[in-house]
């Protein structure tokens, strides 16, 4: 029998979660997972080594590094076969605080935290004011 998976927190909900390419007929589409797509998003975008990752979506190193080879197949996958990409965000805890900053601070806000075991804890004065 499997062990449960492990509650995996992202930061917030991706802005758009359809992409597909211009000008083709739909195809089968690569559907990617919350975890991915914050995995993705934390070791390729914003450069966190795979330990930081973990750190912060509360896992394991090799469920990071397994994470991050499964989201890299599904992505070249789409890529080169163009096939339109989702994103569901079924499967995790999305963590929410900090969504008060000011919006014209954007991720610059001082009060806006990294998730980590930290987002269960209340924003420490964050608001619009």
């Amino acid at each position: 029998m499997a062990r449960p998976k492990k509650e995996r927190v992202i930061c917030s909900t991706p802005r758009h979660r359809h992409f597909a390419p211009i000008h083709e007929e739909p195809r089968e589409t690569v559907t990617l997972e919350a975890d991915e797509y914050e995995v993705l998003r934390l070791h390729d975008l914003e450069h966190l080594s795979q330990a930081e990752v973990a750190n912060q979506m509360l896992v394991s190193r090799p469920t990071v590094a397994m994470l991050l080879l499964s989201a890299h197949e599904k992505i070249a996958d789409a890529l080169v076969n163009g096939k339109p990409v989702r994103i569901a965000i079924e499967s995790c805890s999305v963590c929410e605080i900090g969504s008060s900053c000011p919006p014209e601070k954007k991720n610059s806000c001082t009060k806006k935290h990294r998730c980590a075991a930290s987002c269960r804890r209340e924003c420490e004065g964050c608001s619009t004011n």
